[in-house]
């Protein structure tokens, strides 16, 4: 039984690179939905003194994007996947202009912007 044949389409940097976020994007809302009052005293965390219900509906927001990438990958969307680049980047700047511990939040958006960019150029050009 070949991948195929159980409908996984491999293939392309930009596939792993989105399922990579996607499967990143899911496993942070289990643990926000789950476990709020631990995702918000995490040490460092961006959410220290949320009400646990405000976390619980931005791991709703991570499940809906970890979901949105994966699909995307299934079908090999790069529209789609191109998308995310500039809404990261937006989502960064916001981050970055409320400051304290969102502004690691925004880096590393940002390097997920930057990848995802670099993995849709390789797949085009190379």
């Amino acid at each position: 039984m070949s991948l195929h044949n159980i409908g996984l389409r491999m293939g392309g940097a930009s596939s792993a690179v989105f399922a990579a976020q996607g499967v990143f994007l899911l496993g942070n809302a289990a643990y926000t939905i789950l476990y709020p009052s631990s995702a918000a005293n995490f040490p460092g965390s961006s959410l220290k003194g949320t009400p646990n219900g405000t976390v619980q509906c931005i791991g709703l927001t991570s499940l809906a994007l970890g979901t949105y990438y994966l699909i995307s990958t299934y079908q090999r969307d790069t529209l789609i996947m191109a998308s995310s680049v500039p809404s990261r980047l937006v989502a960064a700047f916001v981050m970055h202009r409320a400051g304290g511990s969102w502004v690691q939040v925004a880096a590393f958006e940002t390097s997920m912007a930057i990848v995802a960019s670099a993995a849709l150029i390789w797949d085009r050009y190379m």
